[in-house]
């Protein structure tokens, strides 16, 4: 009798702990993934530099059409 409360015992705790895992696993796959604060910082450094370059055509263009 005790073997059996024992083992009814585990396949409880394993399924408690195998649902909490499932549930943890949906939560995760839930939420929108995070980039890491590097990747975000490059992100924006590269963003400031194509608006940068932009910028830059735009007045280079500017010019050039005053020249005319």
């Amino acid at each position: 009798m005790r073997k059996l409360a024992t083992a009814v015992a585990m396949a409880f705790a394993l399924s408690a702990t195998a649902a909490l895992a499932c549930e943890d696993k949906t939560e995760m796959a839930e939420q929108q993934p995070q980039k890491p604060a590097v990747a975000q910082k490059a992100s924006k450094q590269g963003k400031q530099a194509r608006k940068a370059k932009k910028a830059d055509q735009a007045q280079k263009t500017a010019v050039a059409r005053a020249d005319k």
